[in-house]
């Protein structure tokens, strides 16, 4: 387990890419991703994998926090 910005960081250096996977989501939106993987039947279970990441997702855009339009997401924006 680690922080968002770790997870980025390592996925940045390891693969190369521009932007780690956190920081895409902010950008695509996470009402987008939350609606995505609410769309998997698994996502209905609490326990598993794809129910953590709708919970997950759920608690930030019930906070207002949708990505980079709306200011925040898993960072700020300005």
């Amino acid at each position: 387990m680690a922080d968002v910005e770790t997870v980025d960081r390592a996925w940045t250096l390891g693969t190369g890419a521009l932007l780690g996977p956190f920081r895409i989501l902010d950008i695509v939106g996470l009402a987008t991703a939350y609606n995505i993987v609410a769309a998997n039947p698994a996502a209905k279970d609490p326990d598993s994998t794809a129910g953590r990441i709708a919970a997950l997702l759920k608690r930030y855009i019930d906070e207002g926090k949708t990505g980079v339009n709306a200011g925040a997401g898993f960072y700020t924006y300005q």
